[in-house]
């Protein structure tokens, strides 16, 4: 909600509050997803040292301050320091609690766990058209306030078990805290404990060495950066005009436009991660869903001359957020004996998605270029097949080096040492 609020409140008013006539909305975007690329691996190293039962609720508690002061922002210049700030905190909360499903979940419960904690992102955004849509009908003016700085006082502490092996949580007693540590060892998955900074460095590296690092942050990436091809669908319905030129829908009918599209979204995500935990289709789902939204922006990229045309397939970009979920939820499976290692890399992944996020539409999405977005679409569609290829590889790597789901980023060595470990104790015995 926090994330989506500028945009709805943009279309709602504050445009026309505080004149923003320029590129101002894009720029949000950019100063807030500077903070998030800026502090996000950080956040995550800082995890490895410090409780997340401790960190996330900090941060978040100051995040929803940052929100709530935005709806007394007098001009863009203030919203841009918000936003900065906003996304330094905010930097905190994704890939924390991804760790967090990583280190209590199974694979075949991971995907669909995974898609569930997205699809909140998205119920938020759909519960924030209905609230923007409310307030603008009900609360325009009231005490003085638009509708759009009433949204940002609405949107302003977790419960966290940590990590399975040094979890402190009331709620679990000693047996269940035991069988969530058994659970995961007894299928080959390690969960993630509080490490010392030099061992840190160590997988730091090893991370850094593996092709399949770089294999996952481009299939990751491109997803990330093709899905902001519906970012901006609602300035397209705020644009859209009828034959004698007038706006075809009203502000109220802009909010509420998008919600079929957050809720065809939450089926296809849970639905195709669900069969991605049952079936064990990682890269099915994810290749699937991929060609999906390859369809999807090539139609936009053409963009026809039929505004029902137009808008089926703005919808269908909506179906295709499971490709990013099964992807991640594939990257914990293959990495299931490195837990720091797969957090640290999702936070990289973010990171360099938020400096996508932060450049690409200054280019690719500028306001001026709605709503045919001649370098966007092409642009979007064009990642899809980058992202095709690189999931490719990365079966393709996996299956030429299966050992690294028993043994890790490091397999060779270890595999190596523990060859040699058996050699000796043979050797002992035999003595």
């Amino acid at each position: 909600m926090d994330q989506s609020a500028t945009t709805q409140a943009y279309v709602s008013g504050m445009k026309e509050s505080l004149s923003l006539y320029g590129n101002e909305l894009v720029e949000f975007t950019t100063y807030f997803s500077i903070g998030y690329a800026l502090f996000i691996v950080p956040a995550q190293i800082i995890q490895t040292r410090i409780r997340p039962s401790i960190f996330l609720p900090i941060c978040e508690i100051i995040w929803g301050a940052l929100t709530l002061a935005t709806y007394k922002a007098p001009n863009a210049k203030t919203v841009y320091g918000l936003r900065f700030f906003l996304g330094v905190f905010e930097s905190t909360s994704w890939p924390g609690l991804v760790s967090l499903i990583f280190n209590w979940y199974t694979p075949r419960e991971l995907a669909k766990r995974l898609a569930i904690f997205g699809v909140s992102g998205v119920a938020g955004n759909m519960f924030l058209g209905i609230l923007q849509a409310a307030f603008y009908k009900n609360l325009n003016g009231v005490n003085g306030l638009e509708g759009w700085q009433w949204l940002f006082l609405a949107s302003g502490f977790l419960v966290i078990p940590d990590s399975p092996q040094f979890t402190r949580a009331l709620y679990l007693n000693p047996s269940e805290r035991e069988l969530a540590r058994a659970r995961l060892s007894k299928i080959g998955m390690t969960s993630s404990d509080l490490i010392p900074f030099d061992l840190l460095v160590r997988k730091l590296r090893s991370l850094l060495k593996s092709p399949l690092t770089y294999l996952f942050l481009a299939a990751y990436l491109q997803f990330a950066w093709s899905q902001r091809a519906n970012s901006y669908f609602l300035l397209y319905l705020k644009g859209v005009t009828d034959s004698a030129g007038k706006p075809l829908y009203s502000t109220y009918t802009v909010n509420l436009i998008p919600l079929g599209g957050y809720g065809i979204s939450i089926v296809c995500n849970i639905g195709l991660n669900a069969v991605s935990d049952w079936k064990g289709w990682r890269w099915q789902v994810s290749c699937g869903a991929a060609a999906l939204q390859l369809v999807a922006t090539a139609v936009l990229a053409g963009w026809p001359k039929s505004h029902p045309t137009i808008m089926t397939f703005y919808f269908l970009t909506f179906a295709t957020a499971a490709w990013g979920y099964a992807l991640i939820a594939w990257l914990a499976e293959i990495l299931r004996k490195e837990p720091e290692a797969r957090s640290i890399i999702v936070a990289i992944a973010i990171t360099l998605v938020y400096v996508g996020h932060a450049t690409i539409p200054l280019r690719a999405w500028q306001v001026s270029d709605s709503p045919r977005y001649p370098i966007g679409f092409p642009m979007a569609a064009a990642f899809c097949v980058g992202s095709i290829i690189s999931m490719l590889g990365m079966r393709f790597y996996v299956q030429k080096y299966p050992n690294i789901l028993d043994w890790g980023l490091d397999w060779e060595t270890r595999q190596d040492g523990a060859i040699e470990d058996q050699y000796r104790e043979i050797q002992l015995r035999f003595d």
